[in-house]
C-alpha cells in the first residue's frame, strides 16, 4: 500500500489545490447565486423561460455538483497504480515478497478505496461549509449526492481494477473504455422504463425533460443508499473475482 500511495503522490498534491480551488470557487458560487449577478440571471431565467424555482434550484445545484465531484475525480485514476507498477517491472519481482497473492490483490483495493475515502470526506467537509452560505440546497442533500457520486465512481473503480488484471500492463485505456461500456449498458438496462417515456414524450411532440431532470435528482439526493449498497456488491464481487484472475495468471500483480 505504501509503494501504490508513492505512485500517487502527484495525484495527492494535485488533490489539494483542486480542493482549495474547489472551495473558493463554490463559496463565490453560492454568494452570487444569493445576493449577485448568478441571482438577477436566474430571475430572469424564470421570467423569460417559464422556470419554476425547483428549475432553478436543480440548475445551480447541477453547478455545484459539477464542482463537488472534482475532488473524488481528482483520485479517481485507478490505472495509475497499474501503469507505473508495469513501467517499474515490479509486478515480475512481486511473487518472493512474503505476501500473498490475496494480501497483493487487496492492497490494491485498499489503496484505490481509501483514495475515494479521503475525496468523500472532503467533499463532506466541503458541502458542510456551503450549505452555511446557502438555502440552494441543505447539507442532507449535499450528503446524498457526493455519496451518490462516490458510489458510482467506486463502482467505476471496481471495474477498472477487474479489468487491469484482466487484461494486463499495457491495456489500462481498454480497462477504462471496457468499465465505462458496462456501467453505462447497466444503467440504460436499470432505467429502460423511463427512457421509452422520453422517446415516447419526444414522439409526441411535447416532451418534458424537466421532469426527468428533477426525478434524477431526487434520486441522488434521497436514494443514495441505494447505489451505496450496489457499490458494496459490486466492489466485493469485483475483488474475489480479480483474485481469481490474478491466480491464474501470474506476474499481474
Amino acid at each position: 500500500m505504501i509503494k501504490d500511495l508513492m505512485c500517487l503522490r502527484k495525484q495527492m498534491i494535485l488533490f489539494v489545490y483542486t480542493v482549495a480551488g474547489v472551495l473558493a470557487l463554490s463559496i463565490m458560487f453560492v454568494l452570487s447565486a444569493r445576493f449577485g449577478n448568478i441571482a438577477d440571471a436566474n430571475q430572469t431565467m424564470m421570467i423569460e423561460n417559464n422556470l419554476t424555482d425547483m428549475d432553478i434550484k436543480n440548475l445551480c445545484t447541477t453547478v455545484l455538483i459539477l464542482f463537488m465531484l472534482l475532488p473524488i475525480a481528482m483520485v479517481g485514476d485507478v490505472t495509475t497504480i497499474f501503469r507505473m507498477d508495469g513501467k517499474a517491472g515490479f509486478t515480475s519481482i512481486s511473487s518472493i515478497l512474503p505476501l500473498s497473492v490475496n494480501k497483493r490483490v487487496l492492497a490494491k483495493y485498499l489503496t484505490v478505496f481509501m483514495m475515494f475515502g479521503i475525496g468523500v470526506i472532503v467533499d463532506i467537509v466541503v458541502s458542510f461549509v456551503l450549505s452555511v452560505f446557502t438555502d440552494i440546497i441543505s447539507f442532507a442533500d449535499f450528503f446524498g449526492i457526493i455519496i451518490s457520486a462516490a458510489s458510482l465512481m467506486c463502482i467505476y473503480g471496481a471495474f477498472v481494477i477487474l479489468f487491469c488484471f484482466l487484461f494486463g500492463y499495457g491495456k489500462e485505456d481498454y480497462a477504462i473504455v471496457v468499465s465505462w461500456a458496462v456501467i453505462i449498458i447497466i444503467a440504460i438496462l436499470a432505467n429502460i422504463k423511463k427512457i421509452k417515456l422520453i422517446f415516447s414524450s419526444m414522439e409526441s411532440g411535447s416532451p418534458d425533460f424537466s421532469y426527468f431532470f428533477n426525478d434524477f435528482m431526487n434520486f441522488i439526493k434521497h436514494k443514495y443508499f441505494a447505489l451505496f449498497a450496489v457499490a458494496v456488491i459490486v466492489m466485493a464481487a469485483s475483488y474475489f473475482v480479480s483474485i481469481g484472475i490474478a491466480k491464474r495468471k501470474r506476474g499481474v500483480v
